[in-house]
């Protein structure tokens, strides 16, 4: 069974939770935003499921709610920032904005976190340079949770990578990844409900392959296409980790772990002016002409063609009107949240898979 619970609603339960916490009004407005955003996008993985977490890490000393963010500008299009080890949601977001700033000057920016902590789906961050008509990329290092090909033992994290375009339709051209064949956040949400992981993603403590999220988390993901998704994790260890001064492969503590200890991870962003190369209007001219080019593609199987970042818009649009769904297991963790800080659960708005 699942509710369909008020976007507005759940919003401000989970704000409410951040300032709870210790956390500034801005900065828990921000940081539920990132998560509901998630949701409404069918990402719930990294959803208002990471809420109780998040609380926990405030409290237990993993975030700071009160970071003292220390800025450096090291050139004409760079600059680095020690985020004081803050909610990721506000280090990340503070990083796109100010690359972003550095663009409109230069045409392009570039700004490496160090001391980022986790951020959450990265696509949010990509896309904030879209709504100023630029190009945005940015990535993530994590914890260890990758097994390089042919070992057993985690060295790298997940490392997600987002990247984002702006177009003239309803939304932008937005691509979000992580470098392992399946999320961690997905594998602990399949853990959660009980369910199989597929094959191929992940080997166990003995280096053999399972499908048992626990056993997976116990042992390693494997990376996306072998070998290649390797490499880019090793991209993202090295302009996230390396080039930020951040904590790098077995360096990086877990954002979920109950130990007190900040990740100490990184993170970097770079914003692109397409005005600086072909031109803003000629950019959109052209990235119009592509996504028309991709839709225009046969369908093999009768489904229509799509591009990145246009199906969790429709889903957007969707779960907006309709209320985005949570699972009984999740309002449980919702519930202790709320008893436990006298704040009113989120609005209800109907519920889905009653039997």
């Amino acid at each position: 069974m699942q509710r369909l619970v008020a976007p507005a609603s759940l919003h401000a339960f989970a704000s409410a939770c951040f300032a709870a916490a210790g956390v500034a009004k801005r900065d828990a407005d921000w940081s539920a935003t990132a998560l509901i955003e998630s949701d409404l996008r069918g990402i719930s993985s990294h959803g208002v499921m990471r809420l109780p977490w998040y609380v926990h890490g405030l409290k237990s000393g993993k975030i700071n709610p009160n970071p003292r963010l220390a800025w450096k500008r090291t050139g004409p299009v760079t600059a680095v920032l020690d985020a004081d080890d803050a909610l990721g949601f506000v280090s990340a977001k503070e990083a796109a904005a100010y690359a972003v700033e550095l663009a409109r000057e230069t045409g392009l920016g570039a700004v490496a976190v160090r001391r980022a902590n986790h951020c959450g789906a990265l696509f949010l961050y990509a896309e904030w340079a879209t709504l100023y008509g630029m190009v945005g990329l940015c990535c993530a290092n994590t914890y260890p949770a990758l097994a390089p090909p042919g070992g057993r033992q985690p060295l790298i994290g997940t490392n997600p990578i987002a990247f984002a375009a702006p177009t003239p339709l309803d939304y932008p051209l937005s691509i979000d990844l992580s470098t392992s064949a399946i999320s961690r956040g997905a594998v602990i949400e399949r853990a959660q409900r009980g369910e199989r992981l597929p094959d191929g993603v992940a080997v166990d403590e003995d280096g053999e392959p399972t499908t048992d999220p626990h056993r997976a988390l116990a042992g390693a993901l494997l990376p996306m296409g072998g070998a290649k998704g390797y490499a880019l994790a090793l991209m993202v260890e090295v302009l996230a980790g390396v080039l930020a001064g951040a904590h790098v492969a077995g360096n990086v503590g877990f954002m979920f772990a109950d130990d007190g200890k900040p990740p100490g991870n990184g993170f970097f962003y770079l914003a692109l002016h397409p005005e600086s190369f072909v031109g803003q209007e000629a950019f959109l001219e052209r990235m119009a002409s592509l996504v028309a080019e991709i839709h225009d593609v046969p369908s093999a199987k009768g489904q229509p063609i799509s591009v990145p970042g246009e199906r969790r818009h429709r889903e957007r649009l969707a779960r907006s009107r309709r209320g985005i769904p949570i699972s009984d297991e999740v309002w449980a963790d919702l519930a202790a949240l709320a008893d436990r800080h006298g704040i009113p659960l989120p609005e209800v708005w109907g519920i889905e898979g009653r039997t």
